[in-house]
């Protein structure tokens, strides 16, 4: 499913990756453990195609350049920093990403729900998100995520700012996806 070979960022004389090879098959659970600044944010960055590496190869679903839209189509990422409009709704966010990845009419309407309903704000979807916690946005984050259906799905410190609440909830989520056949990348310091 995704494959990693000798992956190198680095800006300026500061290398914030280098030589990463690693693969994942399909429906594997994938976690990159570090500290603050061990590159596990440029390696996402890289792999879902907004940085471009020094030098390395990645493959995603047979697919060998992450920019080329049929890699993207296959990818849901949760950044770590919030892609959210604070002053949309939680709905009308969630619409705007799915309308994104070409999703229109009913299949929009039930993504859209089904998204909200999978991280526990459906009952909260009407709300402006900059009323939202830090755990909120991060759940919506997911939401935006998965509302394509990405056989690919990156967690980029998905529990930062997360109350207990909204850090078991995203936990439950990440089984969730696990058995419905995804392949997740997660990271985190902890």
């Amino acid at each position: 499913m995704i494959r990693i070979t000798d992956l190198r960022k680095a800006y300026g004389t500061h290398v914030a990756v280098d030589g990463v090879t690693f693969d994942i098959a399909t429906t594997e659970t994938f976690g990159l453990l570090g500290p603050n600044g061990a590159g596990k944010s440029t390696t996402i960055h890289m792999l879902v195609g907004a940085l471009r590496p020094d030098s390395g190869q990645i493959e995603i679903d047979g697919i060998p350049d992450p920019t080329r839209k049929e890699s993207r189509r296959v990818i849901g990422i949760a950044p770590q920093a919030s892609a959210l409009y604070e002053e949309l709704t939680g709905y009308e966010n969630l619409r705007f990403f799915a309308r994104l990845y070409g999703l229109s009419g009913a299949k929009l309407t039930q993504r859209v729900r089904w998204s909200l309903e999978f991280v526990g704000l459906l009952d909260r979807a009407g709300d402006i998100v900059r009323h939202y916690s830090g755990g909120m946005k991060r759940r919506l984050n997911i939401a935006a995520a998965v509302i394509a259906d990405p056989k690919v799905i990156m967690l980029d410190e998905p529990t930062v700012a997360a109350d207990p609440q909204s850090r078991n909830h995203m936990f439950d989520n990440i089984e969730q996806l696990k058995r419905d056949g995804k392949t997740i990348i997660y990271t985190t310091h902890y």
